[in-house]
């Protein structure tokens, strides 16, 4: 194997072949705990990271700034990403058919949430891409494993977004016309 090649090693194996069996009740302890390079401490349990408290990190109690922040990403999708705005070509068209359709208020209700799950996963995707981008700028497996993977939880949600469809919309429209 070269020095450029990335072993093929399941994390689970390798977590598996490194961990020291843990036969005192101080190792069953420190199997739950991770050590960071500055030597810090981290809680594996299960109420580990709500104790995390990392220095430089504030929340924003402002509401209003929330809101704002929420805005302009809206607006960065909708002027930067082609997905959003084939979402947001798709979600009038359904709207459209959908009043024109009269359908009920149950498939109003399926229609939105698969919407909104296309343009939730649509948005993730496009963070997560910026979130690696900042990260590295050398090509990387797991940059790439990030990328492929967020991406394909956006195509999942078309996916299930376009079987929603045919079984709401194409029914109905195919009684409307026919009648």
């Amino acid at each position: 194997m070269s020095d450029h090649e990335t072993p093929n090693i399941d994390a689970d194996e390798t977590h598996q072949r490194n961990e020291p069996l843990a036969t005192t009740p101080a190792a069953a302890e420190q199997k739950d705990k991770l050590i960071t390079p500055d030597g810090q401490e981290i809680d594996l349990g299960i109420t580990g990271t709500m104790k995390l408290n990392p220095p430089g990190r504030k929340s924003n109690p402002n509401r209003l700034a929330s809101v704002k922040y929420a805005i302009a990403g809206l607006l960065y999708v909708l002027t930067h990403e082609q997905s959003i705005k084939l979402a947001t070509f798709v979600t009038l068209i359904v709207i459209v058919v959908g009043l024109w359709l009269q359908i009920s208020v149950l498939s109003w209700a399926l229609l939105t949430f698969a919407l909104g799950s296309v343009w939730v996963t649509e948005c993730l995707n496009t963070a997560i891409e910026a979130a690696i981008d900042l990260g590295t700028s050398d090509p990387h497996p797991l940059a790439k494993i990030g990328k492929d993977v967020a991406s394909t939880a956006a195509l999942v949600s078309s996916i299930v977004f376009a079987v929603i469809v045919i079984l709401i919309l194409v029914p109905r429209f195919l009684d409307r016309i026919a009648g």
